[in-house]
């Protein structure tokens, strides 16, 4: 399929398709809208049944990272990576290096970072070959912490405006995916005095949320299960018109890229009385640590912003709750006009 006429096309800069035989990279990079000739975005990992599903979702991910990167104010603008396969079976110091040399021979156009599939220590490997990279192990450490902050900060504007409460003391949350940023979030709501339930498919880590209190559930009970807040903190399309009807939860929030199946489900969510936060708002802490270690912003202004992702949201609230619209239309609104403020 040509990249220009899959639906999910948005006049992207550039659409890529990346392969090196010897080491087994089959990758594809997705460029929406550089910002001073800079680009950010992470490296996603994983297998895909097919091919088309690959690039749906490199579209997709590469014009979520615009309103993210807006909505954060910052310097750069967005892109995606998705390399196709197991890394638990595909991911080599080889096949690193080998996409290492594709960021390279962008010049700068694009600064790469973690996602889902990749980490810290493997940016450490990237930056063997490659300048632009960020999120490395021997820099910052991984960007499940600052991402998990921005979240933190996100939750606690969601919980005041779905139930007029700044506190988490018995607040009933179930947090679908609990490795990285999830983990974090546990150990974080746990503190808070939350009660968790929790999902994975990791049972490393659904032991250590449940050495911190939190009830295990199966993945396919998670999004029914009887609690005031959802958190999705694994895949994206999870909020879809067969789910949203199941869910109990009263508001949603987490870090999931593309949480939303299809563009109406936004409505769908409203429909059922639900708040939903949009998830590159609350998700964007790890870029905006990312462009710390890049050097576009400094340490206290990435402190700033991670911490005002929770103000940035509740200003979200308020526009769709005056304008009578979804939080995903005031929320795309808002970073319209923040991109044409970059342009």
């Amino acid at each position: 399929m040509s990249p220009s006429s899959h639906s999910e096309y948005d006049n992207h800069l550039r659409v890529s398709f990346v392969a090196d035989p010897d080491s087994g990279l089959r990758a594809i990079h997705a460029i929406h809208r550089p910002v001073d000739g800079r680009t950010g975005g992470g490296i996603r990992f994983r297998p895909y049944a097919r091919d088309d599903e690959t690039l749906t979702d490199v579209l997709r991910l590469s014009k979520a990272m615009s309103h993210k990167f807006a909505r954060a104010g910052l310097p750069a603008g967005d892109a995606k990576t998705v390399i196709i396969g197991d890394p638990a079976k595909l991911k080599t110091p080889e096949l690193l290096a080998a996409y290492a040399r594709y960021v390279e021979s962008l010049g700068g156009l694009h600064i790469a970072g973690p996602d889902i599939g990749t980490n810290a220590d493997d940016m450490t490997d990237l930056a063997k070959t490659t300048r632009f990279i960020a999120g490395r192990s021997d820099l910052s450490g991984t960007t499940a912490i600052p991402t998990a902050r921005g979240c933190f900060s996100a939750l606690k504007a969601t919980i005041w405006a779905a139930f007029g409460r700044d506190d988490f003391a018995g607040l009933r949350i179930a947090i679908q995916g609990v490795g990285g940023v999830g983990g974090v979030l546990v150990q974080m709501l746990a503190d808070a005095g939350a009660d968790l339930v929790v999902a994975d498919i990791d049972q490393a880590a659904l032991d250590a949320a449940a050495a911190l209190g939190a009830k295990v559930v199966s993945p396919d009970k998670i999004l029914a299960a009887d609690v005031d807040l959802l958190s999705p903190n694994a895949m994206g399309a999870v909020l879809s018109k067969t789910s949203i009807p199941t869910i109990n939860a009263k508001a949603i929030c987490g870090c999931a890229n593309n949480q939303l199946a299809t563009p109406d489900c936004a409505q769908a969510l409203v429909d059922q009385g639900i708040l939903w936060a949009p998830d590159y708002v609350v998700s964007a802490g790890g870029a905006i640590d990312g462009s710390k270690d890049a050097g576009l912003i400094t340490a206290q202004e990435s402190a700033a912003k991670i911490d005002g992702i929770g103000a940035a949201l509740a200003a979200i609230f308020d526009s769709a709750k005056r304008q009578s619209i979804t939080t995903e239309a005031a929320a795309h609104a808002l970073a319209e006009d923040l991109i044409t403020q970059f342009e």
